[in-house]
């Protein structure tokens, strides 16, 4: 191991797996990134919501400016009944610009992946390696080695599981796990129970004078399903949710036909006020569906693997939390390998010497990874689970406060509920801890983490205004003594003082 450099697979090449490549990068740490499927973007999916927080990682990647432009901001959330009756407006984009000075953007998720893909340098996107299927992983003290199904090999120092929901990095970890000391409490295999499906279809903008102008979303809450819809940047998207029959850890594979079936079920639940399902599902220009698993993992890590995003929690789609906490679980665990890694570094290029950070040195630090987002992936959880729950008036109390409650409630309470729901959150939000930057993103609510070298610098400027105001306060007190000693001795007089001794 000696002079060898630290290296990590990322297994996974979605949103979460490139956003690992991009903090990597910045970190100096070597990576690869496997996906399995033939191109790392495909012009399907559904869409993504970036907070504020997630904004201002962008920026500090250097991605903003790329990734605005195919995006647009959320401006309103509204809430309708089951034949369009819109009972509920809040406006997204004014909370969250006073508070955070930016609002939450909606993308096209299969051009979000584009941009993070071709936001990185020509080298790095040579990391990322397509066509790669793992079959095995195998871990010891020494480091990691990953099999794929075209006979590849990928040594590396440790396996960053970012392979989403029915992840098989978990599933290798769990078994080397459970070889290693068979009572160690650990999760079952299938870990993550769904009592939800969901449909979803992407379909063109029908224009302001059908369903509003780009940035809105809606919800029609409905008794055992629900309907979501987003409007981006050049297309729509709906999201029906039905409960159901039995809960089920297996995964499902439905057809085209459970798709047409779905949509036509709902057809006529209201998308907005003047549209409705059947409208828009007709004009689909992608559409899947999927069961929706919840649940977070007691355990994210095993000697030198460690997960995550959806491999190690999965959320309900609907508020949007699932991307943002795979972020966040990303820059913790990057800010952490950076701060290990330090002691054994040689030269910029990452080199080390001895043995390196050893499998107890990793797994300690897993720990601490894991520890520090268990809070922010549970928050993301429960009230992804309460939202979905809402939306289809699951209990007669979510019912009653659902139809009597909410839409009488006045602004100072909206602002109120999305501050324990989104913005507690998004303040949380981590940043990069080793690159310095200038904070571009001020609102009423102040960053729990600022961004590294920010703090110092408002000290110093602090500092700075300390010394100079008594020093100014000084000058001006000697100025204006000296000015009424001329006056006085006559030996420099001015009009102005003339006239005031002679009065």
């Amino acid at each position: 191991m000696a002079g060898r450099k630290f290296r990590v697979v990322v297994v996974g090449g979605g949103p979460v797996g490139l956003t690992m490549a991009h903090t990597l990068s910045k970190a100096g740490i070597e990576f690869v990134v496997l996906e399995r499927r033939p191109s790392v973007f495909e012009d399907a999916g559904a869409s993504l919501v970036i907070g504020p927080h997630g904004m201002r990682v962008f920026k500090q990647l250097g991605l903003y400016e790329r990734l605005r432009e195919i995006s647009v901001e959320l401006t309103e959330g509204r809430i309708y009944t089951e034949d369009g009756r819109e009972y509920k407006k809040v406006s997204i984009i004014d909370e969250f610009r006073a508070d955070f000075g930016s609002s939450s953007y909606i993308f096209n998720r299969a051009e979000l992946v584009q941009g993070l893909y071709e936001g990185l340098s020509e080298s790095d996107r040579a990391r990322v390696l397509t066509h790669k299927k793992v079959t095995d992983v195998i871990s010891d003290d020494w480091g990691v080695a990953v099999r794929c199904a075209d006979g590849t090999r990928y040594d590396a120092s440790i396996v960053v599981g970012a392979d989403g929901v029915h992840s098989t990095v978990r599933k290798h970890m769990r078994n080397i796990a459970l070889k290693a000391s068979p009572k160690i409490q650990i999760d079952q295999e299938k870990p993550f129970l769904a009592e939800y499906r969901m449909l979803w279809a992407s379909f063109p903008l029908q224009g302001d004078k059908h369903d509003g102008p780009p940035g809105l979303g809606g919800n029609s809450h409905c008794d055992g399903h629900a309907v979501q819809y987003v409007l981006g940047k050049t297309r729509g998207w709906i999201f029906i949710y039905e409960r159901l029959s039995t809960p089920t850890r297996e995964p499902t594979r439905y057809t085209e036909e459970d798709v047409i079936a779905c949509g036509e079920r709902w057809g006529d639940v209201a998308v907005g006020q003047k549209l409705k399902v059947k409208d828009v599902f007709s004009k689909r220009i992608h559409a899947g569906m999927t069961n929706l698993e919840e649940g977070v993992l007691k355990r994210w890590y095993w000697d030198r693997i460690v997960l995550v995003g959806d491999a190690a929690h999965k959320f309900t789609p609907n508020p949007g939390q699932g991307y943002m906490n795979g972020m966040q679980d990303v820059l913790a665990l990057t800010n952490i390998l950076h701060s290990v890694l330090k002691p054994y570094r040689n030269d910029e290029n990452g080199e080390y010497g001895g043995k390196g950070p050893n499998t107890k040195v990793l797994s300690a630090a897993f720990k601490r990874y894991q520890d520090g987002r268990l809070e922010g992936a549970h928050h993301g959880c429960n009230f992804s689970a309460h939202e979905i729950r809402n939306q289809t008036q699951r209990t007669t109390w979510l019912w009653f406060v659902d139809t009597w409650v909410m839409p009488y409630s006045p602004k100072w309470v909206d602002s109120w509920a999305l501050g324990l729901t989104h913005k507690k959150a998004i303040r949380n939000g981590l940043v990069l801890d080793f690159i310095d930057g200038e904070e571009t993103f001020k609102g009423r609510i102040a960053w729990v983490h600022p961004m590294p070298g920010q703090a110092t610098r408002e000290l110093a400027k602090k500092a700075q205004g300390n010394v100079v105001a008594p020093f100014l306060s000084v000058v001006g007190v000697c100025g204006i003594g000296l000015a009424a000693m001329m006056a006085i001795t006559g030996r420099y007089k001015l009009p102005i003082f003339e006239k005031l001794l002679i009065w």
